[in-house]
């Protein structure tokens, strides 16, 4: 007896003793129905936007010095030697040149009583730093001073003579470090001579000029060490003079110098790629969604839609943190919007 295969889809039935095909097809399946779009609350918060940018440790930007004394070099410092006030700079014919500390350098041999002015008291005020008593205005040389300046010769074992010349001493703003020696032993003592930076350790950066704006002087900031130790820093400049540098990419962008003081001791750490973490701005009790919520509306602007399918147009503040400050009629704590994530 023959076997009939029939293919799936395709039933046999006999009728009346005739046989015949009968088709059978499965209903369409019914197309999916889109996810509910997903929701979230308005809520209230604060936002902080923090930021951060490279930087570099070491001893702060460097600056020259420059010999004034004719003569012979006959002593000069180490890279690395801390200088402070009183304390010989270098040497021309083994007669030591002083630092005192102050803004304004000498200009003029003081060698008479009556002279008055900056450089008269940036000698008064460093002598009496030192420990020598002296008499008269904080700007006049007066015989008492040239008394004391005399004591002072005396200490440092040359001619007792009374007299400051400009060459006699550097004026600086605080205690050094010499960063780097260019002047050699025999030479000219007279002209640049080396490179000194504040002795405590610093943080340099190149901030692009578009948002060095964050950054104000006496500001307090994070820095990042390279172990990952975190300490703070106090901004002690920002530059107003912008410098092309040239990014990963080989393009140039004006940047800023950003200089920064430690607040505290940063142990082995010489030297070292940094981070600089600060908070730029801060807002309380705002009204916010996630980024993600925001629609860019065909005429401008920015909008949310509500669980209802409507639009509410928005105003936006401060992004940080995935999160945008939002504001605008209709927009109030609690109100759910839909958002892509």
């Amino acid at each position: 007896m023959k076997r009939w295969v029939v293919a799936a889809g395709v039933a046999l039935v006999l009728v009346g003793g005739v046989s015949a095909l009968t088709w059978t097809r499965r209903a369409p399946a019914e197309p999916p129905r889109p996810p509910a779009p997903k929701t979230i609350a308005v809520v209230k918060t604060d936002l902080t936007d923090v930021r951060e940018f490279k930087a570099t440790l070491g001893f702060g930007s460097a600056q020259e010095v420059t010999g004034r004394r004719p003569g012979t070099l006959t002593w000069l410092p180490a890279p690395g030697t801390a200088i402070g006030r009183g304390a010989a700079v270098y040497k021309v014919d083994n007669r030591p040149v002083w630092l005192f500390l102050g803004d304004t350098p000498l200009w003029r041999r003081l060698d008479k009583t009556g002279l008055k002015g900056p450089d008269v008291k940036i000698v008064k005020d460093n002598l009496g730093a030192l420990g020598y008593e002296l008499g008269g205005a904080p700007d006049e040389l007066t015989q008492a001073t040239v008394d004391a300046v005399k004591r002072w010769q005396k200490t440092e074992k040359v001619e007792e003579n009374g007299v400051v010349d400009p060459g006699d001493v550097v004026v600086l703003p605080g205690e050094v470090r010499v960063e780097a020696v260019t002047a050699t032993l025999s030479a000219s003592g007279e002209g640049p001579l080396m490179s000194v930076t504040a002795t405590g350790k610093a943080v340099d950066a190149s901030i692009d000029a578009r948002q060095a704006a964050v950054f104000q002087k006496d500001m307090k900031v994070t820095v990042v060490l390279p172990n990952g130790t975190e300490t703070t820093g106090t901004v002690r400049s920002v530059s107003t003079e912008a410098q092309a540098e040239k990014n990963g990419n080989g393009e140039e962008t004006p940047v800023v110098a950003v200089d920064v003081g430690l607040d505290a001791d940063v142990g082995e750490f010489d030297s070292g790629p940094v981070r600089i973490r600060l908070t730029s701005t801060e807002r309380r009790g705002v009204l916010a969604v996630p980024v993600t919520a925001l629609l860019a509306l065909r005429e401008g602007g920015y909008a949310v839609q509500t669980e209802q399918g409507g639009l509410v147009a928005v105003k936006t503040g401060l992004f940080a943190g995935g999160l945008v400050e939002i504001s605008g009629g209709g927009v109030t704590e609690g109100l759910r919007v839909v958002t892509t994530s």
